[in-house]
């Protein structure tokens, strides 16, 4: 990995470990190259050179179509047909040389940059590997699974890619082999009927409500921070005003500095939402932005594609994190939906007209299940019958 100290600048270039850390530095290469200047001070210089250079190509090479790439290729595969390039430092080149030089390093970078942009993560196939288990399931990169009976867990990592969980009164770490080869890749699964705390290597914190999926690195690295989610989360992200993190699910996707907000994205609802808490926020629907503004909610109509932005009271958005359900006209069928999820119920009426019904007030989730159907009954002119696994509802009528 390490250039001989008796070559010109050129073998900085031409190393890719060198060209990794320049295009995307780790806090492991970072580590490895400062220590490499301290130990070859007389280098130095040469290595500021290619830093410089490289660094100048990539902005360059960014700007190019396919076909100017595709182009480009096929001059430096000519030029290498013909002779083999002699290489002297940089401040002693010909123009000619210059030229054939810059070309094949561009080259180079060209074809390692739109390689790693074809590295697409594939969420939608990884959240489809979902483990068959009603309890949390916590898949490493390197496919260990870590299983949680408990309703409630917490999750953390630290910067130094150190994991800690916590299950009740049981609390474990351990610290996770990074790897050079690019992205580590958790996976979390919160089933219906429990939740998780999740702190993320950048300090993010995250709030996963029941039958949630999150997908995101042990590490962030480049020039952005993303994750995925499947279901709904409340997310506090870690300011960072040159990672930009983004909130990526199958309907929207999000970008953010450092703020708080709520996403909601099952798969079996009509509808996707973002509100946003605190902060500024800037959605895409795959064909528009949207800017958020604290108190405003994006809905997304999954049928019609359409969106719409409104103000809003967050709190009956968010206080599910803290154990409370607020109501505010909330239609019943919504309503049953979400303590359906919570507590992994199943839920049953026939009857139409409760379609048409809506609940204001609030619910204390830390109770059990029934306790809250009690509430709801004496709030609405409802009753509930538990039937084996199942609550019925059903309208009460009028004496």
């Amino acid at each position: 990995m390490q250039p001989k100290t008796n070559k010109p600048t050129t073998d900085f270039i031409h190393n890719p470990d060198f060209v990794n850390w320049v295009i995307s530095p780790s806090e492991e290469s970072e580590k490895y190259w400062q220590s490499w200047i301290i130990n070859n001070p007389l280098r130095k210089s040469e290595l500021m050179e290619g830093r410089t250079l490289i660094e100048g190509l990539v902005r360059k090479e960014k700007t190019l179509s396919e076909s100017e790439v595709l182009s480009l290729w096929n001059k430096i595969e000519d030029t290498r047909s013909h002779k083999k390039l002699r290489f002297i430092k940089i401040r002693r080149w010909s123009a000619a040389a210059s030229i054939l030089i810059l070309l094949g390093v561009s080259g180079w970078l060209v074809l390692k940059l739109n390689t790693s942009k074809q590295k697409i993560i594939n969420y939608q196939t990884l959240a489809s590997n979902v483990p068959a288990s009603n309890n949390i399931e916590l898949v490493l990169a390197d496919h260990s699974q870590k299983t949680f009976t408990n309703k409630q867990v917490e999750i953390k990592y630290d910067h130094s890619g150190k994991l800690e969980t916590k299950a009740g009164e049981e609390t474990q770490s351990e610290d996770l082999q990074q790897s050079t080869e690019g992205l580590q890749m958790n996976q979390l699964f919160v089933p219906r009927g429990k939740r998780c705390n999740l702190v993320l290597a950048d300090g993010t914190k995250l709030w996963l409500n029941s039958g949630t999926k999150a997908i995101y690195p042990v590490a962030f690295s480049g020039k952005t921070r993303e994750i995925y989610i499947e279901g709904e989360c409340y997310l506090e992200v870690a300011h960072d005003a040159l990672k930009p993190f983004y909130v990526v699910t199958d309907q929207v996707k999000v970008k953010v500095l450092g703020t708080k907000f709520d996403i909601s994205a099952y798969k079996d609802d009509c509808i996707a939402a973002v509100v946003l808490v605190e902060g500024s926020i800037e959605a895409n629907d795959g064909s528009e932005n949207f800017l958020l503004k604290p108190n405003d909610l994006l809905f997304y109509q999954k049928q019609t594609h359409k969106v719409t932005v409104e103000k809003t009271n967050v709190l009956p958005f968010i206080s599910w994190k803290d154990g409370w359900m607020l109501c505010e006209k909330e239609p019943i069928h919504v309503l049953t939906r979400k303590i359906s999820r919570y507590y992994d119920l199943k839920i049953n009426f026939t009857d139409p007209r409760i379609n048409n019904m809506t609940l204001t007030g609030k619910l204390d989730l830390k109770n059990n299940y029934e306790d809250v159907f009690k509430i709801i009954c004496a709030t609405a002119p409802l009753k509930y019958e538990i039937i084996g696994d199942s609550i019925f509802l059903t309208v009460k009528e009028k004496k």
